[in-house]
């Protein structure tokens, strides 16, 4: 920017005939009005704008999502974890470089849920809050690595980017959340809304879950969903321990890495007199030392690794498998609330007839709308499932093979070297 200019508080980026031009701006109008000159009018966001506030136009899926969006990294600041997150309109190549907390996240999830009619709908889950404290990183650290461990692991901003990248995807790819007004200003608005204290307490979850044992069981009218709802549940239960165990093997290899780097320390803490023999001694314990530094690294790029592929696949779906279940316990509660208006317009004495049937009416049209959608939902689930298995355990495969290819070759050399040398 000139000298002398005003401090720069948003990127935008603006795609022009020939080229792509970073626009450095202090408000999105001023942004605007400087790609006047290169965009046609009614181009480009105002299409946009006008599919999201136009309340009678229906966007189709194929044209979703009306965003890209990427999380490349997360910074510490105090107490909180701040994403960047980078957005581009497909339409016009425009983005935007915005700066959200995690309870930016936790309160447009809040919006688009209690803004929208979720009868049906499998909702893509929340990512896990990330760590940002040093006392609870190293209370982790103990917990996985034992707890006379003197190495703490880093923070895992990572996972964590992937983490609210492929949840935004998500809501984005989504055919109702996906062109919500709340979505599009999370994702283009420079300041992150208002935010209000979310109610999370014992009495809210306990009371879900006496909800969910009552009417968990209640026997399902339609075949095809009493059998959804029975592999929601055995779903949930095997993806939530494979998850578990899956965990528990990457904590494995990274207490074996631990170990290999320990051994290698210990090996080269020998006596430094200039004895003959001891100089031999300490020149093949060195080449051990370093094989075995080889083999503790191997272990944690294999670990780090699995943990962003099949790990994070794992953890995905044992979050969404709740969202399975929230699905269909809506559904049971409309059916559950459809026969007892079906019972009350029965027992209704002439004079509450009407009331009653107009209740009866109203129940019959959620059931019956959360079957339909749903349906779709149960679909879309398992199209996503599916492909996401897919591409996780390839991605897994390559990144194992290569590693284990190049960790070969230097353990290779390093015995090459051991038989070589001259006692």
């Amino acid at each position: 920017a000139p000298s002398g200019s005003t401090p720069v508080n948003k990127v935008v980026l603006y795609s022009t005939t020939n080229s792509t031009t970073f626009c450095y701006s202090t408000s999105v109008e001023s942004a605007f009005a400087m790609e006047e000159e290169d965009e046609k009018p009614g181009s480009g966001d105002q299409e946009v704008a006008q599919e999201l506030e136009s309340e009678n136009k229906e966007v189709e899926p194929r044209d979703l999502p009306l965003y890209e969006v990427e999380v490349p990294e997360a910074l510490k600041r105090g107490e909180n974890v701040v994403f960047t997150i980078h957005t581009t309109i497909p339409a016009n190549q425009k983005g935007y470089i915005v700066l959200r907390q995690f309870e930016d996240l936790e309160w447009l999830h809040h919006n688009l849920v209690t803004a929208n009619n979720i009868e049906g709908v499998i909702i893509p889950p929340l990512p896990v809050k990330p760590l940002s404290d040093p006392k609870s990183a190293e209370s982790l650290s103990r917990r996985q690595l034992g707890s006379n461990t003197k190495v703490l692991r880093g923070d895992q901003f990572e996972q964590d980017c992937k983490s609210v990248q492929k949840y935004l995807q998500l809501m984005l790819s989504h055919r109702i959340f996906g062109i919500d007004k709340n979505l599009a200003k999370f994702m283009t608005d420079e300041e992150a809304p208002v935010r209000a204290r979310l109610n999370k307490g014992l009495m809210t979850r306990l009371t879900s879950a006496i909800e969910n044992a009552r009417k968990g069981g209640h026997k399902d009218v339609n075949e095809y969903f009493g059998g959804q709802r029975n592999f929601a549940s055995e779903f949930s239960k095997f993806v939530k321990e494979a998850s578990l165990n899956y965990n528990k093997m990457l904590v494995a290899q990274l207490r074996l890495s631990n170990s290999y780097r320990l051994l290698a320390t210990e090996l080269t803490s020998c006596t430094a007199e200039r004895d003959e023999g001891l100089v031999k001694l300490n020149r093949i314990l060195k080449l051990l030392s370093d094989a075995c530094e080889d083999e503790a690294t191997c272990y944690e790029l294999k670990s780090g690794q699995s943990e962003l592929t099949v790990g994070f696949f794992l953890d995905l779906f044992a979050r969404y498998s709740d969202s399975l279940k929230e699905m269909h316990f809506r559904r049971t509660s409309a059916l559950i609330e459809y026969e007892a208006c079906e019972k009350a317009v029965e027992k209704a004495k002439p004079v509450k007839k009407a009331a009653a049937e107009e209740a009866f009416e109203a129940a019959k049209k959620s059931f019956e709308n959360s079957s339909e959608v749903g349906k779709k939902e149960i679909n879309t689930f398992t199209q996503l499932r599916l492909l996401s298995a897919s591409e996780e355990m390839a991605k897994y495969a390559e990144q194992q093979m290569k590693v284990s290819q190049d960790f070969y070759s230097q353990l290779f050399q390093s015995r090459k070297a051991l038989l070589e040398m001259q006692l």
